[in-house]
């Protein structure tokens, strides 16, 4: 009787030329997506720190901690943007953004496919390459210190798997470069740490640690704020953000939330005690590649853990690219049938559309950003010329570091971001309205005792609501009607004078007037409005609700 031998699954393979096209088709559609959704987006928050403050080539421009980061290689790159490109258009820091972004991912790739074969590992780098839950870290250039830190942290894994001194080197250089990009290079340098000396040839390989630790250490003495110092509550509360944090980022790795993210989580700790149990894989890298995620998240629980926000989209993206690694690092060597690589790829294709419309939404929020800034920016510069309070804020929601000196100065030596303030009046809708809030801001709006005796074009009126109105030389008489009775109204380029209890509401730009008033017109003292005229002649309106009988002369 002929012995039966147990059926064997074979590892679904493709060619290396085929591979790397495959991925070289990925890393292309991934930046022509990434560019296309982030379409007319512009300089944002933290991006605003490094304009202002970041423009000299001194130490202190270079070394300068950003929320307790040494962020050298972001500053570096956008440096030296601001030299060549200036910040007139933000497409050359978009770009920047998305090669670190596909470096990343190549990396990520390379890791993979010696570990797990080529089609698992584009599987792995489709997941990054579209990570929605993530957006920022994809959309947003500033990201690049974070990604800095992936890019140089993968790379020195695949250094140190050469084993030889040249791989060595090359390990500590980009340890180096991950801590001079964010403290994402702090977990990183760890886990390195953990394999390192954890082998059995750590005597000849410690030395890789110490130019990386040597260099940041005496960056933190020289230069690192002790005043945001961890509190007790925070310390208490990080094992419960640790856990919110892997749910978010293990629910991102399936473009799902974190409610789906917890059992999926649980999965995975039981699939890699599974591993460890087992063997066959190198445990002083698994280990270490577990401990990573585990020391990322405790770090930023102790540092931010008051905040609440595990699950914040910028932490998401290197979350999701640890778990990546371990699970790639734990699968090595695997065999994967036909069928079910059939369906890893329904799978993807499922979190490839969720991840595309969580992008869309994330741009879209960007671009919302932009429209407000635009207006506001476009606003100073068209205030500029009648002399504009040095520490006058134009966007204190959106940009609260944009003060108008420091921005003006800016704008002077590298160029303008904004559009030019000729073109207000076609900008969109939000857009509009904040220049008219912040041109109120900039000129000081309000109103005032009235001149002695009004003389000037009669303010031509828009419409009215629920009064009763005549027109008389330069004045208006209008009287209410009913509580909610409105007059609109086109101030002449004098300003107008009102006599009468009023509310006033201006407006420029904008298609609706603001909720706030630029005053109170009170009953039997008139008052004036006056504007600064300017370069643009679109002309200001103003609504006033009515409290009793007005007349409104122009000045």
């Amino acid at each position: 009787m002929a012995a039966t031998t147990a059926p064997t699954t074979r590892r679904v393979a493709l060619p290396r030329a085929t591979a790397w096209v495959g991925l070289a088709g990925l890393l292309v559609v991934t930046a022509g997506l990434v560019l296309y959704l982030g379409r007319s987006t512009g300089f944002y928050y933290d991006e605003w720190n490094f304009v202002l403050e970041r423009r000299a080539w001194d130490a202190h421009a270079l070394l300068m901690p950003h929320n307790e980061h040494l962020s050298l290689v972001p500053v570096l790159i956008y440096k030296t943007l601001f030299s060549t490109a200036g910040i007139d258009s933000y497409v050359p820091y978009r770009v920047a953004g998305v090669i670190v972004h596909l470096i990343v991912l190549t990396l990520l790739f390379v890791y993979a496919r010696r570990r797990v074969g080529d089609l698992l590992a584009l599987g792995a780098v489709a997941i990054v390459a579209w990570l929605g839950p993530g957006w920022p870290d994809v959309m947003w250039p500033f990201q690049v210190g974070f990604l800095g830190s992936l890019a140089a942290g993968i790379g020195a894994l695949l250094c140190l798997d050469r084993a030889d001194r040249r791989g060595d080197i090359g390990a500590s250089a980009l340890l180096t470069v991950a801590l001079a990009s964010s403290s994402l290079g702090i977990p990183l340098c760890a886990a390195v740490a953990l394999e390192v000396l954890g082998r059995p040839d750590r005597r000849a390989r410690w030395w890789v640690l110490v130019a990386p630790a040597v260099l940041y250490a005496l960056w933190w003495l020289g230069y690192h704020s002790s005043q945001n110092m961890e509190s007790v509550d925070n310390l208490l509360a990080t094992p419960a953000y640790v856990a919110e944090a892997a749910a978010a980022a293990m629910g991102a790795v399936f473009g799902l939330g974190p409610d789906w993210g917890r059992p999926l989580v649980l999965a995975f700790v039981a699939a890699m005690v599974l591993v460890l149990r087992r063997g066959g894989v190198a445990p002083w890298r698994l280990f270490a590649l577990i401990v990573l995620p585990l020391l990322f998240w405790a770090l930023t629980g102790l540092a931010r853990a008051d905040l609440h926000e595990p699950g914040a989209p910028r932490y998401l993206y290197p979350g999701a690219v640890f778990i990546l690694l371990i699970a790639i690092e734990a699968a090595r060597g695997v065999r994967v049938s036909r069928g079910a690589l059939v369906a890893l790829a329904v799978l993807l294709a499922a979190i490839a559309l969720s991840n595309v419309g969580a992008l869309r939404n994330g741009a879209g929020f960007l671009r919302d950003q932009t429209a407000d800034l635009d207006g506001a920016l476009a606003a100073v510069q068209l205030a500029a010329p009648h002399g504009v309070d040095p520490q006058f804020r134009p966007q204190p929601t959106v940009a609260p570091q944009i003060f108008a000196g420091s921005y003006l100065a800016a704008v002077k030596q590298l160029g303008s971001p904004a559009p030019a303030p000729s073109t207000l009046p076609r900008l969109f809708g939000r857009s509009r309205a904040t220049a008219d809030g912040t041109l109120r801001g900039a000129y000081g709006i309000a109103l005032a005792p009235a001149p002695a005796k009004p003389a000037g074009a009669a303010p031509a009126l828009e419409n009215e609501a629920a009064t009763k109105t005549t027109a008389k030389g330069a004045c208006l008489s209008t009287r209410p009607l009913s509580p909610a009775a409105t007059l609109d109204l086109t101030v002449p380029a004098g300003g107008i004078e009102i006599d009468g209890p009023a509310k006033v509401f201006v407006r420029r730009f904008g298609d609706q007037f603001p909720p706030d008033a630029v005053g109170d017109a009170p009953a039997g003292q008139p008052v004036a409005l006056k504007i600064p005229s300017d370069a643009v002649t679109a002309p200001w309106h103003a609504r006033l609700a009515l409290g009793g009988s007005v007349r409104v002369c122009g000045l």
